[in-house]
């Protein structure tokens, strides 16, 4: 009987793109180790010597001790190593078992037992580039090959049968081969130049090896670990914690470049000088802000800061608000059956949505300049508000009575809300006495607040017949000032277009059945609207109104556009004056960061209550 086998072939012409495609992809990744394991050598070079003068003076610059450098750059690797494991959440859920968490322990022990080394033995600046730029491919490598369960049990093993050593490494060895033959060659290449100079080699030598076996031990990696995920053989959450080490891998020499290159600068550029020393300062340029006024020649850029702060708090909590009123509108008129209202709200989004937001401030400025009266020309509403394109004033309020009323709202809220933890009365009994409960608290509230001291705005003309000496009395009315006005009025037309739609499909999404359901009960279309449509489309609009908002924040950077004095205006003026330039932009992103990230808490509070089903 003949068979035929016929022979395997290992390539083909449809092969080709591919093995072209990775043998091009391998160059390139080389040439962006080989770049940034250069650049890191550089300047470990730099920041390793120490010039000494014989009076004890540093005369290097950029000179950093070994055991700073290590803890600074180590322990950013470190927390993303831990990062990397996707086993942090093992460890903070259950902490007394290990194997939940295994590669973190290693990458822990490994740690200290490095910063040990540098704290005991002096490094060379040769030798330090061993200690990182291996060191940190040897980290992507334990992760990699994630046999450190492995390791930690055989060594339990050995630590409760000493005899059987042999016998537990030969049963064990194969499932961490790789990782142990990769740390052996990392701490002999360090420990033999340090412990035994006879072996070092030179300065340039030890350069062009070191770079080249971290270039050549990583390049293997990230081909390995691709073709290992390639075959998708391993369950969900190995494939994650494989996944998540390539992309440490990928990432570790630009980051480490991008560490040490900060740190360099920091020592090296007066610019980087990480001091705020200079906000001590007199800040010595004019400002508008509320509810205090800033002297500039007393107060300090610290309080010019928090006056900046105010100011774009201020104008984007307005426009949130606003833009959300507005966009709720604009997008359930899109949805109206009557054509001209939903071709105008059409119009409007289409418009506003496509409009550049810093031509719109330009727009909106130019216009509310050339449309609003001249000052002294007698434009007055109700005789309580006054406009002009000098400002707006309205009639101010007593602070502490409405600060007392709106706490008198809130302990309110909290009152209702903690008596109907366990359910809402809906019997007539219950209605009665929450409708009864309320008016009380808006009554006391409204007679709190309409009980303060109310100022009306007071137009003084010394001069009849020149209009330049015309004025608002001081501390009459509370003055509102244009670019604040065309900074908010730009913000919500721009966002509002973007909430419309988000509301739009979030209506759109719901099932046909709800609307109907509601017709069938009677409701009013408004009724349907407020008590059936919206409360539904809620839960898919919140994480999208998320978005928004936070851009509303950062968007209001371009108030500089309208000459309002928000934060990034402040800070520009800062850098112009004093020039710290890194310390104010680290200043600004930290600010910025900081007004994003709450917003984005408040609102995934809000989405989880909305979102919740009970039964």
């Amino acid at each position: 009987m003949v068979t035929n086998n016929p022979k395997r072939i290992l390539f083909t012409k449809e092969d080709l793109p591919k093995y072209a495609l990775i043998i091009i992809g391998s160059y390139l990744f080389y040439l962006y180790l080989n770049k940034f394991f250069t650049l890191s050598a550089d300047i470990i070079g730099e920041i390793g010597v120490s010039v000494v003068t014989p009076l004890g003076i540093q005369i290097n610059n950029s000179y950093y001790p070994l055991d700073f450098t290590f803890k600074v750059v180590g322990g950013i690797f470190l927390l993303l190593f831990i990062l990397a494991t996707n086993e942090h959440r093992n460890l903070l859920s259950s902490p007394s078992d290990w194997r939940g968490y295994p590669t973190i322990i290693v990458g822990l022990i490994g740690f200290l037992f490095l910063l040990l080394i540098v704290e005991a033995v002096e490094i060379t600046p040769s030798i330090q580039k061993w200690l990182f730029l291996f060191g940190v491919m040897t980290s992507c490598t334990i992760l990699i090959f994630d046999d450190c369960q492995e390791i930690i049990e055989t060594i339990v093993a050995i630590s409760k049968s000493p005899l059987n050593c042999i016998n537990i490494i030969r049963q064990n060895w194969k499932g961490y081969i790789a990782t142990l033959v990769v740390v052996s060659i990392y701490l002999t290449t360090l420990l033999i130049p340090i412990f035994l100079p006879a072996f070092s080699y030179s300065f340039y030598e030890l350069i062009s090896r070191t770079i080249l076996f971290a270039c050549l031990l990583t390049l293997f990696m990230g081909l390995y670990s691709s073709w290992d995920l390639s075959l998708e053989r391993s369950k969900p959450s190995t494939q994650d914690k494989k996944f998540s080490a390539t992309i440490f891998m990928f990432a570790a020499p630009f980051i480490l470049f991008l560490v040490l290159r900060v740190m360099y600068l920091i020592k090296t550029d007066q610019n980087w000088a990480l001091s705020y020393d200079f906000m001590e300062d007199i800040g010595g340029f004019p400002l508008n802000n509320w509810p205090w006024q800033i002297n500039p020649t007393e107060d300090s850029r610290w309080t010019f800061y928090r006056a900046g702060i105010i100011n774009s708090v201020r104008a984007t909590l307005v426009a949130i608000v606003l833009c959300t009123l507005l966009g709720i509108f604009v997008g359930v008129t899109r949805l109206s059956n009557n054509k001209l209202a939903s071709g105008l709200a059409t119009g409007y989004v289409e418009f506003f949505r496509n409009i550049p937001l810093a031509i719109l401030l330009f727009f909106v400025a130019v216009q509310l300049r050339e449309a609003l009266p001249a000052f002294g020309d007698e434009f007055f509403v109700l005789d309580l508000f006054y406009i002009s394109k000098q400002g707006h004033w309205i009639p101010g309020i007593d602070t502490v009575n409405t600060v007392i009323s709106l706490c008198i709202l809130m302990s309110a809220r909290i009152y209702t809300w903690y008596a109907d933890r366990d359910g809402v009365d809906d019997s007539n009994e219950g209605v009665i006495r929450r409708i009864s409960f309320w008016g009380l608290a808006i009554l006391v509230s409204a007679a709190v607040f309409f009980t303060g001291d109310f100022s009306v705005p007071e137009l003084v003309k010394p001069n009849e017949t020149s209009t330049g000496m015309w004025y608002i009395e001081g501390g009459t009315g509370f003055k509102i000032t244009s670019p604040f006005v065309a900074l908010v009025l730009s913000l919500t037309l721009f966002t509002a277009s973007i909430v419309a739609e988000i509301v739009r499909g979030s209506i759109q999404s719901l099932p046909r059945g709800q609307v109907e359901a509601a017709i069938s009960l009677g409701l009013s279309p408004f009724q349907r609207l407020r008590l059936v449509i919206l409360p539904q489309a809620l839960r898919s609009m919140v994480p999208l109104l998320n978005s928004q908002y936070m851009n509303v924040w950062k968007n209001s950077s371009l108030a500089i556009i309208v000459a309002y004095s928000d934060i990034f205006y402040i800070t520009l003026v800062m850098m112009n004056n004093v020039g710290k330039l890194i310390p104010l932009f680290i200043l600004l992103l930290v600010i910025y960061q900081i007004g994003s990230l709450t917003i984005s808490v408040i609102m995934n509070i809000y989405n989880a209550r909305v979102t919740k089903v009970k039964i």
